[in-house]
């Protein structure tokens, strides 16, 4: 008995951790804009655009240097890593360089 319980534990520990696991995307492109109030970072690639949202847990780098959402600035390339929650992307990690040249 003692042994089933302990395998039953076992199972139920190690499904609840990998059920956190989502799978993550990625995408890139040039900041459009990042709107503080609401969290919101907004990418353009082409023709198309992201919404995501910047996490408490969300990783920021701006080149190499640990940073904060306040980093985001119009005309910088960008690469986020995200997760969905529900229909919200959440940023996982984002990786902020340089400006574009137009």
């Amino acid at each position: 008995m003692k042994k089933l319980l302990i395998l039953a534990f076992a199972l139920a520990v190690g499904s609840s951790a990998f059920a956190q696991n989502k799978p993550s995307a990625k995408y890139s492109g040039v900041v459009d804009k990042y709107d503080a109030a609401t969290k919101t970072l907004t990418i353009k690639r082409g023709d198309k655009q992201g919404d995501f949202v910047v996490a408490d847990t969300s990783e920021i780098l701006n080149g190499k240097a640990k940073a904060d959402a306040s980093a985001f600035a119009a005309g910088q390339k960008a690469e986020v890593e995200f997760v969905m929650d529900g229909a919200t992307k959440v940023i996982k990690k984002a990786k902020i360089t340089g400006t574009t040249t137009k």
